[in-house]
């Protein structure tokens, strides 16, 4: 009598954590390749946020909702692009936010001397 409710609450869940997780790897894989073009020889912090949200729109536009994107640059030398969103919820008032963040070194022309 128990078992079907517990079993189906179970699926629910699994299937919950997988949308989460996917999710949360699309996020991090946005954020890495918006770092990477923010870093890239000649490139600017608009060029990394417009590759992440790009990146975000080909790759997985319904599994990453409300997706915000910000890249700053640290220390003069790293580039950071930090996406934030949410998971999809089988149910209505369960939020999961998921964030990611991503460094990578400006790539520039330095003489030697």
């Amino acid at each position: 009598m128990i078992c079907l409710p517990v079993f189906f609450l179970l699926v629910i869940v699994g299937i919950q954590f997988a949308l989460w997780s996917h999710a949360a790897h699309l996020a991090r894989a946005a954020a890495e390749q918006g770092s990477q073009v923010a870093s890239g020889y000649g490139s600017s912090q608009s060029a990394g946020t417009q590759a992440a949200y790009q990146f975000i729109a080909t790759t997985g536009p319904g599994t990453l909702t409300g997706a915000q994107v910000s890249t700053t640059t640290l220390s003069g030398d790293t580039a950071q692009v930090i996406v934030t969103g949410r998971a999809q919820a089988l149910i209505p008032w369960f939020d999961l936010t998921v964030s990611a963040t991503s460094d990578a070194p400006i790539q520039e022309y330095r003489p030697s001397g």
